[in-house]
Protein backbone atom coordinates (compact mmCIF):
# COMPACT_ATOMS: atom_id res chain seq x y z
CA UNK A 1 0.00 0.00 0.00
CA UNK A 2 1.32 3.43 -0.86
CA UNK A 3 2.30 5.65 2.04
CA UNK A 4 -0.21 8.33 3.08
CA UNK A 5 1.05 11.71 4.30
CA UNK A 6 -0.64 12.25 7.66
CA UNK A 7 -0.42 16.05 7.44
CA UNK A 8 -2.10 15.97 4.04
CA UNK A 9 -4.75 13.67 5.49
CA UNK A 10 -5.50 16.22 8.20
CA UNK A 11 -5.86 18.92 5.56
CA UNK A 12 -8.33 16.77 3.65
CA UNK A 13 -10.37 16.26 6.82
CA UNK A 14 -10.40 20.01 7.41
CA UNK A 15 -11.58 20.58 3.84
CA UNK A 16 -14.43 18.12 4.40
CA UNK A 17 -15.57 20.04 7.47
CA UNK A 18 -15.68 23.28 5.47
CA UNK A 19 -17.84 21.86 2.66
CA UNK A 20 -21.54 22.74 2.79
CA UNK A 21 -23.01 19.24 2.63
CA UNK A 22 -26.54 20.60 2.11
CA UNK A 23 -25.46 22.55 -0.99
CA UNK A 24 -23.55 19.54 -2.31
CA UNK A 25 -26.57 17.26 -1.82
CA UNK A 26 -28.84 19.75 -3.60
CA UNK A 27 -26.47 19.87 -6.58
CA UNK A 28 -26.19 16.08 -6.58
CA UNK A 29 -29.95 15.62 -6.59
CA UNK A 30 -30.25 17.86 -9.65
CA UNK A 31 -27.94 15.53 -11.58
CA UNK A 32 -29.27 12.29 -10.11
CA UNK A 33 -32.89 13.23 -10.77
CA UNK A 34 -32.07 13.51 -14.47
CA UNK A 35 -30.23 10.18 -14.45
CA UNK A 36 -33.08 8.39 -12.66
CA UNK A 37 -35.61 9.86 -15.10
CA UNK A 38 -33.55 8.72 -18.07
CA UNK A 39 -33.22 5.21 -16.61
CA UNK A 40 -36.95 4.87 -15.99
CA UNK A 41 -37.92 6.33 -19.35
CA UNK A 42 -35.60 4.13 -21.39
CA UNK A 43 -35.58 0.92 -19.32
CA UNK A 44 -37.67 0.31 -16.24
CA UNK A 45 -41.04 1.84 -17.13
CA UNK A 46 -41.09 -0.43 -20.18
CA UNK A 47 -40.74 -3.42 -17.86
CA UNK A 48 -43.36 -2.31 -15.37
CA UNK A 49 -40.65 -1.46 -12.85
CA UNK A 50 -39.02 1.65 -11.47
CA UNK A 51 -35.55 2.75 -10.41
CA UNK A 52 -35.06 5.11 -7.48
CA UNK A 53 -32.16 6.76 -5.65
CA UNK A 54 -31.20 6.99 -1.98
CA UNK A 55 -28.54 9.25 -0.43
CA UNK A 56 -28.05 7.98 3.14
CA UNK A 57 -25.49 8.97 5.74
CA UNK A 58 -22.57 6.69 6.52
CA UNK A 59 -19.08 5.79 5.33
CA UNK A 60 -18.24 6.65 1.69
CA UNK A 61 -19.72 3.91 -0.47
CA UNK A 62 -22.24 3.18 -3.20
CA UNK A 63 -24.24 0.17 -4.29
CA UNK A 64 -27.59 -1.28 -5.31
CA UNK A 65 -30.49 -2.83 -3.46
CA UNK A 66 -33.70 -4.29 -4.88
CA UNK A 67 -37.22 -3.64 -3.68
CA UNK A 68 -38.31 -6.18 -6.28
CA UNK A 69 -36.67 -8.33 -8.92
CA UNK A 70 -39.80 -8.92 -11.01
CA UNK A 71 -40.76 -6.31 -11.99
CA UNK A 72 -37.32 -4.76 -11.48
CA UNK A 73 -37.35 -2.05 -8.82
CA UNK A 74 -33.69 -1.35 -8.05
CA UNK A 75 -32.51 1.38 -5.71
CA UNK A 76 -29.14 3.00 -6.42
CA UNK A 77 -27.56 3.95 -3.10
CA UNK A 78 -24.85 6.63 -3.02
CA UNK A 79 -23.79 7.76 0.42
CA UNK A 80 -23.63 11.50 1.02
CA UNK A 81 -20.06 11.18 2.29
CA UNK A 82 -19.01 9.75 -1.10
CA UNK A 83 -20.77 12.60 -2.88
CA UNK A 84 -18.98 15.18 -0.72
CA UNK A 85 -15.65 13.43 -1.37
CA UNK A 86 -16.37 13.66 -5.10
CA UNK A 87 -17.25 17.33 -4.72
CA UNK A 88 -14.03 17.96 -2.80
CA UNK A 89 -11.96 16.51 -5.66
CA UNK A 90 -13.89 18.59 -8.21
CA UNK A 91 -13.48 21.67 -6.01
CA UNK A 92 -9.69 21.41 -5.76
CA UNK A 93 -8.72 19.93 -9.14
CA UNK A 94 -8.56 23.25 -11.05
CA UNK A 95 -6.57 24.87 -8.22
CA UNK A 96 -3.97 22.09 -8.14
CA UNK A 97 -3.84 22.06 -11.95
CA UNK A 98 -3.19 25.79 -11.84
CA UNK A 99 -0.29 25.26 -9.43
CA UNK A 100 1.16 22.49 -11.59
CA UNK A 101 1.16 24.86 -14.58
CA UNK A 102 2.34 27.99 -12.76
CA UNK A 103 4.81 26.58 -10.22
CA UNK A 104 6.34 23.61 -12.08
CA UNK A 105 7.56 22.78 -15.58
CA UNK A 106 5.13 19.84 -15.83
CA UNK A 107 3.11 21.19 -18.76
CA UNK A 108 6.03 22.90 -20.48
CA UNK A 109 8.02 19.66 -20.49
CA UNK A 110 5.04 17.76 -21.89
CA UNK A 111 4.47 20.26 -24.69
CA UNK A 112 8.14 20.29 -25.67
CA UNK A 113 7.99 16.58 -26.48
CA UNK A 114 7.06 15.47 -30.01
CA UNK A 115 4.42 15.22 -31.30
CA UNK A 116 2.72 17.45 -28.72
CA UNK A 117 4.97 20.42 -29.64
CA UNK A 118 3.27 20.60 -33.05
CA UNK A 119 -0.36 20.01 -32.14
CA UNK A 120 -2.75 22.98 -32.37
CA UNK A 121 -5.13 21.55 -29.74
CA UNK A 122 -2.48 21.23 -27.00
CA UNK A 123 -3.87 23.87 -24.63
CA UNK A 124 -1.43 25.89 -22.45
CA UNK A 125 -3.88 26.68 -19.62
CA UNK A 126 -4.45 24.58 -16.49
CA UNK A 127 -7.88 23.44 -17.72
CA UNK A 128 -9.43 23.78 -21.20
CA UNK A 129 -11.69 26.71 -22.09
CA UNK A 130 -15.21 25.99 -20.87
CA UNK A 131 -18.27 27.86 -22.07
CA UNK A 132 -21.24 28.34 -19.68
CA UNK A 133 -23.37 26.01 -21.82
CA UNK A 134 -21.14 23.05 -20.93
CA UNK A 135 -22.40 23.10 -17.33
CA UNK A 136 -25.58 21.14 -16.52
CA UNK A 137 -28.50 23.47 -17.29
CA UNK A 138 -30.02 23.36 -13.81
CA UNK A 139 -26.63 23.89 -12.14
CA UNK A 140 -25.60 26.71 -14.46
CA UNK A 141 -27.22 29.59 -12.45
CA UNK A 142 -25.36 28.62 -9.26
CA UNK A 143 -22.18 28.05 -11.22
CA UNK A 144 -22.27 31.42 -12.97
CA UNK A 145 -23.11 33.21 -9.72
CA UNK A 146 -20.02 31.73 -8.07
CA UNK A 147 -17.97 32.40 -11.20
CA UNK A 148 -18.95 36.08 -11.10
CA UNK A 149 -17.94 36.31 -7.44
CA UNK A 150 -14.46 34.97 -8.21
CA UNK A 151 -14.10 37.34 -11.16
CA UNK A 152 -15.03 40.30 -8.91
CA UNK A 153 -12.54 39.41 -6.18
CA UNK A 154 -9.12 40.76 -7.04
CA UNK A 155 -7.49 38.44 -4.52
CA UNK A 156 -9.10 35.30 -6.00
CA UNK A 157 -6.73 33.03 -7.89
CA UNK A 158 -9.62 31.35 -9.70
CA UNK A 159 -11.60 32.59 -12.67
CA UNK A 160 -14.94 31.66 -14.21
CA UNK A 161 -13.33 28.86 -16.21
CA UNK A 162 -12.08 27.18 -13.02
CA UNK A 163 -15.52 27.37 -11.42
CA UNK A 164 -17.14 25.78 -14.47
CA UNK A 165 -14.51 23.04 -14.34
CA UNK A 166 -15.57 22.26 -10.76
CA UNK A 167 -19.25 21.88 -11.66
CA UNK A 168 -18.58 19.81 -14.79
CA UNK A 169 -16.20 17.42 -13.01
CA UNK A 170 -18.62 17.01 -10.12
CA UNK A 171 -21.39 16.09 -12.57
CA UNK A 172 -19.17 13.69 -14.54
CA UNK A 173 -17.86 11.85 -11.48
CA UNK A 174 -21.35 11.56 -10.05
CA UNK A 175 -22.84 10.42 -13.38
CA UNK A 176 -20.12 7.81 -13.85
CA UNK A 177 -20.70 6.48 -10.33
CA UNK A 178 -24.44 6.24 -10.93
CA UNK A 179 -23.96 4.53 -14.28
CA UNK A 180 -21.52 2.02 -12.78
CA UNK A 181 -24.20 0.94 -10.32
CA UNK A 182 -26.80 0.98 -13.08
CA UNK A 183 -24.47 -1.24 -15.11
CA UNK A 184 -24.72 -3.95 -12.45
CA UNK A 185 -28.49 -3.71 -12.68
CA UNK A 186 -28.75 -3.63 -16.47
CA UNK A 187 -26.46 -6.65 -16.75
CA UNK A 188 -28.39 -8.41 -13.96
CA UNK A 189 -25.30 -9.30 -12.02
CA UNK A 190 -27.39 -10.54 -9.12
CA UNK A 191 -28.02 -13.65 -11.23
CA UNK A 192 -24.30 -14.32 -11.30
CA UNK A 193 -23.75 -14.05 -7.56
CA UNK A 194 -23.66 -17.52 -6.06
CA UNK A 195 -23.56 -17.27 -2.26
CA UNK A 196 -26.67 -17.78 -0.18
CA UNK A 197 -26.38 -14.29 1.29
CA UNK A 198 -26.63 -12.82 -2.18
CA UNK A 199 -30.10 -14.24 -2.70
CA UNK A 200 -31.57 -11.72 -0.26
CA UNK A 201 -32.08 -8.93 -2.77
CA UNK A 202 -33.39 -6.53 -0.13
CA UNK A 203 -29.83 -6.09 1.14
CA UNK A 204 -27.55 -3.39 -0.17
CA UNK A 205 -24.71 -4.72 -2.31
CA UNK A 206 -21.92 -2.28 -1.58
CA UNK A 207 -19.75 -1.84 -4.64
CA UNK A 208 -16.81 0.32 -3.60
CA UNK A 209 -13.74 -1.15 -1.84
CA UNK A 210 -13.54 1.31 1.02
CA UNK A 211 -12.46 -1.41 3.44
CA UNK A 212 -12.10 -5.15 3.40
CA UNK A 213 -14.58 -5.56 6.23
CA UNK A 214 -17.32 -3.46 4.61
CA UNK A 215 -16.86 -5.07 1.22
CA UNK A 216 -16.67 -8.69 2.34
CA UNK A 217 -19.49 -8.54 4.87
CA UNK A 218 -21.77 -7.11 2.17
CA UNK A 219 -21.11 -10.06 -0.07
CA UNK A 220 -20.74 -13.10 2.15
CA UNK A 221 -22.07 -12.25 5.59
CA UNK A 222 -18.58 -12.66 7.06
CA UNK A 223 -15.54 -10.48 7.59
CA UNK A 224 -13.20 -13.13 6.19
CA UNK A 225 -11.23 -11.67 3.26
CA UNK A 226 -12.14 -12.85 -0.22
CA UNK A 227 -9.13 -14.39 -1.97
CA UNK A 228 -9.17 -13.38 -5.60
CA UNK A 229 -12.88 -13.48 -6.46
CA UNK A 230 -12.14 -13.43 -10.18
CA UNK A 231 -15.74 -13.68 -11.45
CA UNK A 232 -16.66 -10.67 -9.29
CA UNK A 233 -13.62 -8.74 -10.50
CA UNK A 234 -14.62 -9.48 -14.09
CA UNK A 235 -18.11 -8.13 -13.39
CA UNK A 236 -16.64 -4.89 -12.09
CA UNK A 237 -14.83 -4.37 -15.40
CA UNK A 238 -18.11 -5.09 -17.19
CA UNK A 239 -19.95 -2.51 -15.07
CA UNK A 240 -17.13 -0.02 -15.69
CA UNK A 241 -17.59 -0.47 -19.44
CA UNK A 242 -21.33 0.12 -19.15
CA UNK A 243 -20.66 3.23 -17.06
CA UNK A 244 -18.25 4.63 -19.62
CA UNK A 245 -20.63 4.02 -22.53
CA UNK A 246 -23.64 5.52 -20.74
CA UNK A 247 -21.68 8.56 -19.56
CA UNK A 248 -20.60 9.28 -23.14
CA UNK A 249 -24.20 8.88 -24.34
CA UNK A 250 -25.39 11.14 -21.53
CA UNK A 251 -23.01 13.94 -22.52
CA UNK A 252 -23.70 13.50 -26.23
CA UNK A 253 -27.48 13.58 -25.72
CA UNK A 254 -27.17 16.94 -23.94
CA UNK A 255 -24.97 18.34 -26.70
CA UNK A 256 -22.01 18.77 -24.37
CA UNK A 257 -19.56 16.17 -25.64
CA UNK A 258 -16.56 18.08 -26.99
CA UNK A 259 -12.77 18.30 -26.63
CA UNK A 260 -12.95 20.20 -23.32
CA UNK A 261 -15.49 17.92 -21.63
CA UNK A 262 -13.72 14.84 -22.98
CA UNK A 263 -10.54 15.90 -21.19
CA UNK A 264 -12.49 16.47 -17.98
CA UNK A 265 -14.15 13.07 -18.39
CA UNK A 266 -10.75 11.36 -18.53
CA UNK A 267 -9.70 13.35 -15.45
CA UNK A 268 -12.93 12.59 -13.60
CA UNK A 269 -12.82 8.84 -14.17
CA UNK A 270 -9.15 8.74 -13.21
CA UNK A 271 -9.97 10.61 -9.98
CA UNK A 272 -12.60 7.99 -9.19
CA UNK A 273 -10.22 5.07 -9.66
CA UNK A 274 -7.37 6.68 -7.77
CA UNK A 275 -9.77 7.35 -4.89
CA UNK A 276 -9.73 3.59 -4.14
CA UNK A 277 -5.99 3.09 -4.48
CA UNK A 278 -5.40 3.59 -0.75
CA UNK A 279 -6.89 0.14 -0.14
CA UNK A 280 -4.58 -1.66 -2.57
CA UNK A 281 -0.94 -2.76 -2.66
CA UNK A 282 1.66 -0.99 -4.76
CA UNK A 283 1.78 -3.88 -7.22
CA UNK A 284 -0.42 -5.54 -9.81
CA UNK A 285 -0.81 -8.95 -8.24
CA UNK A 286 -4.33 -10.42 -8.18
CA UNK A 287 -6.06 -8.68 -5.30
CA UNK A 288 -8.10 -10.26 -2.52
CA UNK A 289 -10.94 -7.80 -3.16
CA UNK A 290 -14.04 -8.23 -5.30
CA UNK A 291 -12.70 -5.37 -7.36
CA UNK A 292 -9.62 -5.53 -9.56
CA UNK A 293 -6.75 -3.20 -8.83
CA UNK A 294 -7.90 0.34 -9.72
CA UNK A 295 -4.91 0.81 -12.06
CA UNK A 296 -6.15 -2.12 -14.14
CA UNK A 297 -9.70 -0.83 -14.07
CA UNK A 298 -8.51 2.54 -15.27
CA UNK A 299 -6.48 1.05 -18.11
CA UNK A 300 -9.38 -1.05 -19.40
CA UNK A 301 -11.87 1.82 -19.10
CA UNK A 302 -9.46 4.25 -20.70
CA UNK A 303 -8.92 1.90 -23.64
CA UNK A 304 -12.68 1.67 -24.23
CA UNK A 305 -13.08 5.44 -23.95
CA UNK A 306 -10.25 5.97 -26.44
CA UNK A 307 -11.74 3.36 -28.81
CA UNK A 308 -15.16 5.02 -28.56
CA UNK A 309 -13.90 8.57 -29.00
CA UNK A 310 -11.74 7.68 -32.00
CA UNK A 311 -14.84 6.29 -33.71
CA UNK A 312 -16.88 9.33 -32.65
CA UNK A 313 -14.35 11.88 -33.94
CA UNK A 314 -14.09 10.14 -37.31
CA UNK A 315 -17.85 9.58 -37.66
CA UNK A 316 -18.58 13.25 -36.89
CA UNK A 317 -15.81 14.26 -39.34
CA UNK A 318 -14.07 16.24 -36.63
CA UNK A 319 -10.81 14.63 -37.81
CA UNK A 320 -9.96 13.20 -41.25
CA UNK A 321 -9.11 9.68 -40.10
CA UNK A 322 -8.35 7.40 -37.15
CA UNK A 323 -4.67 8.35 -37.19
CA UNK A 324 -5.56 11.98 -36.45
CA UNK A 325 -8.19 10.84 -33.94
CA UNK A 326 -5.53 8.79 -32.16
CA UNK A 327 -3.37 11.92 -31.77
CA UNK A 328 -6.22 13.84 -30.16
CA UNK A 329 -7.19 11.01 -27.84
CA UNK A 330 -3.61 10.16 -26.90
CA UNK A 331 -2.81 13.77 -25.97
CA UNK A 332 -5.89 13.97 -23.77
CA UNK A 333 -5.06 10.62 -22.17
CA UNK A 334 -1.41 11.43 -21.48
CA UNK A 335 -2.20 14.85 -20.10
CA UNK A 336 -5.09 13.63 -17.92
CA UNK A 337 -3.00 10.79 -16.48
CA UNK A 338 -0.18 13.20 -15.71
CA UNK A 339 -2.30 15.86 -14.04
CA UNK A 340 -4.55 13.52 -12.07
CA UNK A 341 -1.56 11.44 -10.92
CA UNK A 342 0.20 14.54 -9.63
CA UNK A 343 -3.07 15.91 -8.24
CA UNK A 344 -3.53 12.82 -6.11
CA UNK A 345 0.12 12.72 -5.02
CA UNK A 346 0.03 16.40 -4.09
CA UNK A 347 -3.00 15.90 -1.88
CA UNK A 348 -2.49 12.44 -0.39
CA UNK A 349 0.83 10.67 -0.87
CA UNK A 350 3.89 10.98 1.35
CA UNK A 351 6.71 12.05 -0.96
CA UNK A 352 10.07 13.78 -0.90
CA UNK A 353 12.53 15.00 -3.54
CA UNK A 354 13.85 11.47 -4.08
CA UNK A 355 10.42 9.86 -4.49
CA UNK A 356 10.35 9.96 -8.30
CA UNK A 357 7.01 9.20 -9.88
CA UNK A 358 3.99 8.89 -7.57
CA UNK A 359 3.29 5.24 -6.80
CA UNK A 360 0.05 5.00 -8.80
CA UNK A 361 1.71 6.53 -11.85
CA UNK A 362 4.57 4.03 -11.57
CA UNK A 363 2.06 1.21 -11.98
CA UNK A 364 1.06 2.75 -15.32
CA UNK A 365 4.61 2.71 -16.72
CA UNK A 366 6.27 0.22 -19.06
CA UNK A 367 8.02 -1.42 -16.11
CA UNK A 368 4.66 -2.82 -14.94
CA UNK A 369 3.16 -3.46 -18.36
CA UNK A 370 3.73 -7.22 -18.24
CA UNK A 371 2.00 -7.46 -14.85
CA UNK A 372 -0.89 -5.35 -16.12
CA UNK A 373 -1.37 -7.56 -19.17
CA UNK A 374 -1.09 -10.73 -17.11
CA UNK A 375 -3.80 -9.46 -14.75
CA UNK A 376 -6.12 -8.68 -17.65
CA UNK A 377 -5.45 -12.04 -19.29
CA UNK A 378 -6.28 -13.79 -16.02
CA UNK A 379 -9.70 -12.14 -15.94
CA UNK A 380 -10.54 -12.64 -19.62
CA UNK A 381 -12.03 -16.16 -19.31
CA UNK A 382 -14.33 -14.92 -16.52
CA UNK A 383 -15.34 -11.92 -18.61
CA UNK A 384 -16.13 -14.04 -21.67
CA UNK A 385 -18.09 -16.71 -19.79
CA UNK A 386 -20.24 -14.19 -17.93
CA UNK A 387 -20.70 -11.97 -20.97
CA UNK A 388 -22.26 -14.89 -22.82
CA UNK A 389 -24.96 -14.96 -20.14
CA UNK A 390 -25.28 -11.22 -19.64
CA UNK A 391 -26.03 -10.55 -23.30
CA UNK A 392 -29.00 -12.92 -23.11
CA UNK A 393 -30.72 -10.95 -20.35
CA UNK A 394 -29.32 -7.40 -20.65
CA UNK A 395 -32.09 -4.87 -19.93
CA UNK A 396 -30.90 -2.29 -22.48
CA UNK A 397 -31.03 -3.40 -26.10
CA UNK A 398 -28.71 -0.62 -27.31
CA UNK A 399 -25.80 -1.66 -25.12
CA UNK A 400 -22.24 -1.88 -26.49
CA UNK A 401 -20.92 -4.76 -24.39
CA UNK A 402 -20.22 -6.92 -27.46
CA UNK A 403 -18.13 -4.09 -28.87
CA UNK A 404 -16.26 -3.72 -25.58
CA UNK A 405 -15.48 -7.43 -25.51
CA UNK A 406 -14.29 -7.31 -29.11
CA UNK A 407 -11.96 -4.45 -28.17
CA UNK A 408 -10.44 -6.55 -25.37
CA UNK A 409 -10.01 -9.51 -27.72
CA UNK A 410 -8.44 -7.31 -30.39
CA UNK A 411 -6.01 -6.05 -27.77
CA UNK A 412 -5.12 -9.61 -26.87
CA UNK A 413 -4.69 -10.66 -30.51
CA UNK A 414 -2.41 -7.71 -31.14
CA UNK A 415 -0.19 -8.64 -28.22
CA UNK A 416 0.07 -12.29 -29.25
CA UNK A 417 0.61 -11.59 -32.94
CA UNK A 418 -2.77 -13.01 -33.89
CA UNK A 419 -4.25 -9.94 -35.52
CA UNK A 420 -4.40 -6.18 -35.84
CA UNK A 421 -5.18 -4.40 -32.61
CA UNK A 422 -4.77 -0.90 -33.99
CA UNK A 423 -8.43 -0.17 -33.41
CA UNK A 424 -7.94 -0.58 -29.69
CA UNK A 425 -5.42 2.23 -29.40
Amino acid sequence: MNKIDQLKQLRLEEESRLIDAEFVEQCARVVLTDLVSWSNRHVFSKLGGELSIEIPLGAPNAGVKYASIDPPKPVVVIYLSMITDIYRDALTFPSISQRLVGETDTLTALHEEPPWNKLPFAFPSSVPELQPGLVHGDLSPACEMLAARHEERKQSKLDANDVRCRFIMFELMLAWTFFHELGHVLQRHYRLRTTAANQDHADVFLEWPESDETEDSADTGTTEPVQGDLPAQARELMADAEAMDLTLKYMHASGRLCFATLYLLYCSVSCMYQRFYQKYEENLNITKHRHPHPALREQVSEAFLSWSMSDYLVARKLVPDREHAALVVTYITVRANLFVGLFRATRIEARDESSGLPSYMRLQTEAHRADMLRYQDTLMPYIESQMAQVQQWHLLASNRMDEWLEMLKAHQRGRTGGGDASAAT
